[in-house]
């Protein structure tokens, strides 16, 4: 029975290790966030252009979705005059606002 003071210490020994956690690292140093470039600034005589005829041309387009033809029609001749800027966001609506325009002219 020589080996009952092996085996208890071998046991003590195996418990004490397992006691033994590592300790939790460190949280990492959050990353740092990008760099974003400033928006540009709005040139005051056209800054609520785009913004206007947006709204105007994504109305007519709601309208001849629902089938509401004749009042898209109107909303489109309201969005011809809303004075646009030249950006190119305008340049893109003023297109789709013409194919609207063709799309309210008679067939004849």
């Amino acid at each position: 029975m020589n080996h009952r003071p092996k085996l208890l210490l071998v046991a003590a020994l195996a418990c004490s290790i397992s006691a033994c956690t590592p300790k939790p690292k460190p949280p990492a140093e959050p990353a740092k966030a990008p760099v974003v470039p400033a928006a540009p600034k709005p040139r005051p005589d056209g800054a609520a252009t785009t913004p206007r005829l947006l709204e105007a041309v994504e109305g007519a387009a709601d309208l001849f979705n629902r089938g509401e033809n004749d009042l898209a029609c109107e909303q489109v001749k309201r969005a011809e005059g809303v004075k646009r800027s030249g950006s190119p966001e305008d340049l893109e609506l003023s297109q789709r606002l013409e194919r609207y325009r063709q799309a309210c002219e008679p067939n004849g």
